[in-house]
């Protein structure tokens, strides 16, 4: 099958043989981009009381560093859903293109799906009452955590727990991974959102054998309270590293190399 893609800056048509083009997409691919619309979606309340559903699809160029830009509503449903579409797409990260291992600027898409029926599952599976919408200023810049004064901090339910005690508890060593003898440490990067919630999970490293898929499970089961610039909470970006090593003493041996 032949794929045909537009490099923006050049304005020009490319053919491009499978496995030769790579689109620009989301971190986390469409998995962490359900999870995300699970957990970060606000149905404005006009719209559901109207009933009004339908998929807004969103297109922006995506340049050689995954930055986005010229964000716009292709395909519109309503004022209010466009506008709940265009704030989540401004949440996301992205990987840009690739064009026979080299990156290339593309203009690129993505479908939100409204749906009453959808929506009600989302909120029964949340933890939270709703999703705080009133920071549009703050979701444009993620800092680092040495621009942020008070940095993000996991949250524990006992205060003796730790990262170490935390990953021993809740962690399942993957079959893969101990049937193949698999070690190495798997690398994720995240976003702390305002809310504290996470968002934007990207494997920065991976060993295989289930380790990464474990790793990511693991990241998701965690709590945190956001970082903080003046005292206004910000977007502040993250590492989590899990170090699966097995030894002739310990059987097993899984802490983060560093935190």
């Amino acid at each position: 099958m032949i794929a045909c893609f537009m490099q923006v800056h050049a304005q020009t048509n490319i053919v491009a043989m499978p496995g030769e083009y790579v689109e620009a997409e989301n971190y986390g691919g469409k998995v962490e981009f359900k999870r995300f619309l699970q957990q970060e979606m606000h149905y404005p309340e006009a719209a559901l009381a109207q009933k009004i559903e339908g998929i807004v699809e969103v297109a922006a160029v995506v340049d050689k560093k995954g930055k986005t830009s010229k964000i716009h509503v292709r395909n519109s449903v309503s004022k209010e859903l466009d506008a709940e579409a265009i704030r989540l797409y401004k949440m996301l990260l992205f990987k840009p293109s690739t064009y026979r291992g080299g990156k290339v600027v593309t203009y690129s898409a993505l479908k939100f799906k409204f749906s009453a029926k959808t929506y009600k599952k989302y909120c029964k599976k949340r933890g939270y009452e709703k999703v705080d919408t009133t920071l549009p200023d703050s979701l444009s810049v993620i800092y680092s955590d040495a621009q942020v004064k008070r940095k993000p901090k996991m949250v524990f339910k006992d205060s003796l727990e730790n990262i170490s005690s935390f990953i021993y508890k809740n962690l399942k060593y993957p079959e893969g991974t101990l049937r193949l003898g698999i070690t190495g440490v798997v690398k994720l990067f995240f976003v702390v959102e305002p809310s504290g919630r996470i968002t934007n999970i990207r494997v920065l490293k991976d060993i295989g054998g289930g380790a990464t898929n474990e790793a990511i499970r693991l990241l998701k089961l965690t709590k945190w309270e956001s970082g903080k610039i003046d005292g206004v909470n910000v977007r502040v970006s993250k590492t989590f590293e899990v170090n699966f090593n097995l030894t002739n003493n310990s059987g097993m041996d899984y802490v983060p190399s560093s935190y």
